[in-house]
């Protein structure tokens, strides 16, 4: 009895193992996966998929060719109007230009002569008066060797040969001083190039 019933499990675990699953190798769970992978082959890990070679279908990238050549510019940048420099003013001689001479003349000795200061404070007030070139040529001056204190009178314009340069007096406790301002355009203000004390 114990005999034939260890037959009758053999029997059955042997057809148990030999018949066709679904889901083991062999079976229709094999033919649906491989189905579902699409007819162009197995999928890769990177998405894509590959015919019965093995190789990647044609793809379109927005990578650049390096052959490609270089964009070229068609047209040249337009600047607005801020940008542009700006056109010079002509320059002419009528009684504001005068005025603004004088002015910029009694400033500029003003300034010079105001010595009771730290030498900071002076060159402060007196630089942005000067033209650059004038800068260099006064930054190293100390002003306790100015000998003037104050300006005394209203300043004349003595010379109109040029619309651009122009000298100008100005009477100082010591005498008079002569300024000679240019301008850059008749837009621009009078600076002081020279100032130079009595002769």
């Amino acid at each position: 009895m114990i005999i034939v019933v260890a037959t009758v499990v053999v029997l059955v675990v042997a057809a148990w193992i030999g018949w066709p699953r679904e889901d083991g190798p062999g079976g229709n769970g094999a033919v649906q996966a491989g189905s579902a992978a699409g007819q162009d082959g197995p999928a890769r890990d990177d998405g894509t998929t590959t015919d019965d070679t093995g190789a990647a279908p044609d793809t379109v990238t927005d990578e650049v060719d390096p052959g490609d050549p270089a964009l070229e510019v068609v047209e040249e940048p337009e600047f607005d109007s801020e940008s542009k420099p700006a056109e010079q003013v002509a320059a002419t001689w009528d009684d504001g230009v005068r005025a603004a001479a004088r002015a910029a003349a009694s400033a500029a000795v003003t300034a010079f002569s105001d010595v009771d200061q730290p030498t900071a404070a002076w060159w402060k007030k007196l630089s942005p008066l000067l033209t650059p070139q004038a800068r260099v040529v006064y930054e190293d001056v100390d002003p306790r060797n100015v000998p003037v204190r104050q300006v005394t009178g209203p300043a004349s314009v003595v010379d109109e040969s040029s619309t651009l340069l122009t000298e100008v007096t100005v009477p100082t406790d010591v005498g008079d001083y002569t300024v000679m301002l240019v301008r850059a355009d008749g837009a621009s203000p009078w600076l002081a190039e020279q100032i130079r004390p009595p002769s």
